[in-house]
């Protein structure tokens, strides 16, 4: 008794599985272009952002180093608690109180429309010294909002 194996085949069954194959791949790829222009729009963003940024610190510093010269003009002159408080207020950019025996002055540079490069320092009001120093005591990036006033809480997240 031989017996003989039949095969079933179905045409166009190996037809049906290419086609699927390729309908898959082309999808993969598809998306695979997709995320790749989506990092290359990311990339221009963050490149921006980071140019942004650099020519508002560096203005910051510019800033800081107008007010350290009027530290050392104050300073100089021997009636420092006197003469800072005018010199800094002919800076537009800068805003200063006195506290006691130090003053505090700060300054805002904006980025762009929401963010900002904040600094403070603090002065002796009465310096041991014929040049001046001061302390900074913060240095940060912080998120402006023009609508939102001084009594509104808001969370402190970082805007991206």
């Amino acid at each position: 008794m031989k017996k003989s194996i039949k095969t079933v085949s179905v045409p166009g069954f190996l037809t049906i599985i290419v086609i699927f194959l390729v309908i898959c791949l082309a999808s993969v790829g598809a998306a695979a272009l997709s995320v790749t222009a989506g990092g290359g729009r990311l990339t221009e963003k963050s490149e921006e952002r980071l140019h942004l940024y650099r020519e508002a610190k560096n203005l910051s510093e510019i800033r800081l180093s107008q007010v350290d010269g009027c530290i050392a003009e104050a300073a100089y002159s021997g009636l420092f608690d006197m003469n800072f408080e005018e010199l800094i207020s002919e800076l537009d950019f800068a805003e200063c109180s006195r506290q006691g025996d130090y003053f505090t002055v700060s300054c805002s540079t904006p980025i762009d429309g929401s963010t900002a490069v904040y600094w403070e320092i603090r002065v002796d009001a009465v310096p041991s010294d014929s040049r001046g120093s001061y302390i900074m005591t913060e240095n940060r990036i912080i998120y402006i909002s023009d609508d939102l006033s001084e009594d509104d809480e808001h969370l402190n997240v970082w805007q991206g």
